[in-house]
């Protein structure tokens, strides 16, 4: 009996063991998992928000605006003027993506703005998260004043997110639950 006892013990241990092994993480913590794309990036973190977190958002470009959500931006078709007025990403940095998507507040994009880039190579990934940097500490403000921006590299990724203090770190704060891999660039008040 005590050893039918310690074999059922054990084999509850191994089973307990193996559950905690796996990971909830929607993203795989990157580990080994492909990111499809900015837009799906984007959306996984919104998708870990509760309801009750979530604020008035907007995604996308002129011709693809998305409501409640991330969406996507089709780089072939917008100017770099565009860019940099959508998501401070300017022309140095505008050359360096193949793919992007935006999310914004839709009251105010200074309240908060967040942009996905997918950097053509790996070896231009801190030269766009430099240049993002750069560009956005560099911007005349109107019509309210972000206090902070975050910076994230991730893999072939760059995700700027500015604006006020409190909602940009909660995004900040998603993003590494969603993504642990992911590494802060800069992050820094806006002066």
């Amino acid at each position: 009996m005590k050893k039918l006892l310690c074999v059922i013990l054990a084999a509850v241990m191994v089973l307990s063991l193996a559950a905690c092994s796996g990971s909830n993480n929607p993203a795989g913590g990157n580990g080994g998992v492909e990111i499809a794309d900015s837009l799906a990036l984007l959306t996984t973190v919104w998708d870990s928000y509760t309801e009750d977190e979530k604020f008035p958002a907007a995604g996308g470009d002129y011709e693809n605006n998305v409501m409640d959500g991330p969406g996507g931006i089709d780089i072939s078709t917008l100017e770099a003027d565009e860019l940099d007025y959508l998501l401070a990403l300017n022309a140095e940095g505008a050359a360096l993506i193949d793919d992007a998507a935006s999310l914004t507040h839709m009251m105010n994009a200074n309240t908060f703005t967040c942009g996905a880039f997918r950097a053509q190579k790996a070896e231009d990934v801190e030269t766009l998260a430099k240049s993002l940097r750069d560009n956005i500490q560099q911007r005349q403000w109107m019509c309210g004043f972000p206090d902070k921006l975050v910076i994230f590299t991730l893999d072939r990724y760059v995700v700027s997110v500015f604006g006020k203090e409190e909602i940009t770190n909660t995004f900040r704060d998603k993003l590494t639950a969603c993504y642990p891999s992911a590494v802060i660039a800069y992050e820094e008040a806006i002066v």
